[in-house]
C-alpha cells in the first residue's frame, strides 16, 4: 500500500512537470509569435506611409492572367503619374546576398545561414503578365526588405531595404508623367483583375 502511494506521488509529480513545461512551451510560443507580429506590423506601417507619399492608388493581393493561360497574383500594386509599380514585401532581416541573375540568395542571421529562392524571378513574371494589359505604360518593380536587412556586396537595382526605400523611389518618381495613360491601364486592369475570386470592378 505504501509503495502504491508513492508511485501515485510520483506519478502525479510527473504529471505536474510535463504540465509546466506544456504551459511554459505555449508561452514561449506566444511571446515569439507577438513579438514577430509586432515587428511585421511595425514594418508594414512604416512601408504604408513611405508608399503613400507617391502612389494615387493602389491595389492589393489581386489576381492576373498570366498571359500563359494561368493566373498570377500581385501583392500590391501601386498607380503612379509616372506608370505602375509592382511591389513585393520580403520581411525578413540579417545580412542578405544575391544578384540579379542568382537563384538562390543567402541569408545570414544570428550565425546562421539560410537560402531563399531570387525574388526577382517572380516579380519579373508577374511584371510580363501586367505589360499584356498595360503594353505602352512604364511598370517598376520594387522588392523591399525590412530596415533590419543590408546587402553587404551589393543591392540589385529593384530591391529596396524599408530605410533605403525613400531614395530608390526618386528615379522613378524623375520619369516623364503619363497621367491619362497611366488612368487608362489603371482601369483596363481593375476589369480583368480579381481578388478572393471576386470582380473588382462594380458596375454602377
Amino acid at each position: 500500500m505504501h509503495n502504491y502511494i508513492e508511485v501515485i506521488k510520483i506519478n502525479n509529480v510527473d504529471i505536474a512537470i510535463k504540465i509546466t513545461l506544456v504551459i511554459s512551451l505555449i508561452l514561449m510560443t506566444s511571446i515569439i509569435f507577438y513579438r514577430f507580429r509586432k515587428k511585421r506590423n511595425t514594418y508594414i506601417r512604416k512601408l504604408d506611409s513611405l508608399l503613400k507619399q507617391v502612389q494615387k492608388n493602389e491595389l492589393r493581393s489581386i489576381i492576373i492572367p498570366d498571359g500563359i493561360g494561368g493566373l498570377i497574383e500581385i501583392e500590391r500594386l501601386l498607380l503612379l503619374e509616372q506608370g505602375l509599380v509592382i511591389v513585393e514585401t520580403y520581411p525578413i532581416a540579417g545580412h542578405l546576398f544575391g544578384a540579379d541573375n542568382i537563384d538562390q540568395w543567402t541569408q545570414i542571421i544570428d550565425g546562421r545561414s539560410f537560402k531563399f529562392t531570387n525574388p526577382l524571378n517572380r516579380i519579373h513574371n508577374t511584371k510580363h503578365a501586367l505589360q499584356l494589359l498595360a503594353p505602352r505604360l512604364p511598370i517598376f518593380c520594387r522588392v523591399i526588405f525590412t530596415e533590419n536587412s543590408n546587402f553587404p556586396k551589393g543591392k540589385p537595382a529593384e530591391v529596396s531595404v524599408l530605410s533605403s526605400l525613400e531614395q530608390d523611389l526618386k528615379p522613378i518618381l524623375q520619369h516623364t508623367q503619363m497621367t491619362k495613360l497611366a488612368e487608362e491601364a489603371w482601369d483596363r486592369i481593375i476589369r480583368i483583375a480579381r481578388t478572393d475570386g471576386q470582380s473588382i470592378y462594380r458596375e454602377s
